[in-house]
């Protein structure tokens, strides 16, 4: 089951999982919940929370991590066309096989029933810098996400996702320019097999 953060159902300490969040740890809890961006929850059937999914809703596709963190202003319900997904973690203690991929499935039909239809991702390349050793160009990345090289490439594109933009300059974060000369990846989840 996915549950929305302010929903019936979402336990306001479940905010308490941010901490586990190995994509972008320095994100407040509450920078995650204000403005076009919430969270989500999956759990198993008994109610145990499996993962984490960080979002913005909006009325556009961010490509950098400054648009995901700066707010549209007043957006009216039915201008919400795109879930980008911008964090996407394992909770501790999951137990239930497969479930970043019933997370990704159940948050999409989830975001459909109330309108939206455009669903991406911003995503980290985490063993691009270790893998390449000079800035690489787009082809070459291409290539090296295509080639499941990456875990987060390899998850993203095995349920179904597909390349949208290589994005440069993307993350200014110490984490992101250590791992990825600060480069990061609209994968489009429009079109996977729900």
């Amino acid at each position: 089951m996915i549950l929305q953060y302010g929903q019936d159902g979402f336990q306001e300490n479940w905010l308490e999982f941010i901490k586990y969040d190995p994509v972008h740890p320095t994100i407040s809890s509450q920078k995650r919940i204000t403005g076009n961006r919430t969270i989500f929850v999956y759990t198993d059937d008994l109610g145990v929370p499996q993962f984490m999914i960080c979002a913005r809703i909006g009325n556009k596709l961010p490509h950098n991590m400054m648009e995901v963190l700066n707010d549209d202003g007043y957006i009216s319900k039915f201008d919400v066309t795109y879930a980008v997904f911008y964090s996407v973690f394992r909770l501790p203690n999951a137990k239930l096989r497969g479930a970043g991929t019933l997370a990704i499935k159940a948050l999409i039909q989830h975001c459909a029933s109330k309108g939206i239809h455009n669903f991406f991702t911003l995503s980290p390349i985490p063993s691009l810098k270790a893998h390449l050793k000079t800035k690489p160009d787009e082809s070459t990345i291409r290539k090296y996400l295509e080639a499941f090289d990456g875990p987060v490439s390899k998850f993203h594109l095995s349920n179904g996702a597909k390349i949208h933009s290589i994005n440069f300059d993307a993350d200014y974060s110490e984490i992101r320019l250590n791992e990825s000369w600060g480069i990061m990846v609209n994968y489009d989840y429009n079109n996977s097999d729900e």
